[in-house]
């Protein structure tokens, strides 16, 4: 979650309710937890997906708005990724690309007026040593969780099913205008939230579990809101909305509790708004067949490229460490 978080932050960065609780295909209620895990997977299971984004993050005082596109390939369990998102910061265009490809794993950051970067991970190198480490094959997948956009949006589900606990889901319809400016449509979805995990908050912020609810810092959220798609017509539980939240009244570092409950309750019944840091939209989300696989690869040209593979192994080993 921290990942795709910061990525956002530094490229600047009407629902009808309903009481009626999820239901699974069995009858049996279930919960917003077992939702999310289940959208990962289901996200997981598609071969090909194109969808564009919007997103708007609130970031240092400032509200950035900015537009993308994302793209997801392959049958296995390690996807293909494209991930663009663009804004303009000033009267200068920004931008952050993601590829994740059979080999490589590249970053490219263009956020005027710092230099543009080019980054890129050996994944060869990655799963060797994450299978020396683990005792694994070298050709076993990198982990399940964590590396957000290695893995795509179903790395981002599963990050928010282990990190974030989640109450009740609501069922709800969301409306919106359909393609020919006139007519209404309208979709059925689930609506679940959660708070974080208070073990998974204590590894974040690197302190002792009684000390975690006191310095959350200012900058992460402690809510997370996810509208799911909730038909079998199309893409079933698809992610449509991610909304990252902090409560107003909550304390930043050293200034008193922060994170809140972890029973996942949804909307606080008191107090003021929470104010939105993250907001990701998916509209125009198709399965494709089309999607060609030289859309993940990447050619630096004469550009100057980082490498990040020694980064990410230590990133990897120390988060391992923690769990």
């Amino acid at each position: 979650m921290k990942h795709i978080f910061s990525s956002l932050l530094l490229i600047g960065l009407a629902i009808t309710p309903s009481d009626m609780r999820a239901q699974d295909p069995a009858g049996q209620g279930t919960t917003g937890q077992a939702l999310v895990a289940a959208a990962a997977k289901n996200v997981q299971n598609e071969a090909a997906i194109s969808a564009d984004l919007r997103y708007r993050v609130e970031a240092f005082g400032h509200e950035l708005l900015g537009t993308g596109s994302y793209l997801q390939l392959g049958a296995g369990a390690e996807k293909l990724v494209r991930l663009e998102l663009k804004m303009q910061v000033g009267d200068r265009p920004a931008s952050l690309q993601e590829i994740r490809g059979p080999d490589f794993y590249w970053v490219r950051r263009e956020v005027p007026p710092a230099f543009t970067t080019l980054g890129r991970v050996n994944l060869r190198q990655l799963r060797q040593s994450i299978a020396r480490g683990n005792d694994a094959r070298p050709g076993d997948s990198l982990p399940t969780e964590g590396w957000i956009m290695l893995g795509g949006l179903s790395r981002l589900l599963s990050a928010l099913d282990s990190n974030f606990a989640f109450g009740p889901a609501q069922a709800e319809e969301l409306k919106f205008t359909a393609a020919d400016g006139k007519s209404i449509e309208r979709l059925p979805i689930w609506r679940v939230a959660g708070r974080w995990k208070q073990d998974r908050l204590a590894e974040l912020i690197g302190g002792q579990l009684t000390k975690a609810a006191a310095v959350l810092p200012e900058q992460l959220p402690d809510r997370v809101e996810l509208i799911l798609g909730r038909t079998e017509r199309v893409l079933p539980l698809f992610p449509y909305r991610i909304t990252y939240t902090r409560a107003a009244d909550a304390p930043a570092q050293g200034k008193g509790r922060a994170g809140g409950p972890t029973s996942g309750e949804g909307q606080d019944s008191s107090g003021p708004p929470a104010k939105e840091l993250l907001t990701l939209e998916f509209f125009n989300v198709y399965r494709k067949g089309d999607i060609e696989a030289r859309l993940f690869e990447y050619n630096p040209g004469d550009q100057v490229v980082q490498d990040l593979t020694t980064a990410y192994v230590q990133r990897y080993s120390s988060e391992t460490k923690l769990r």
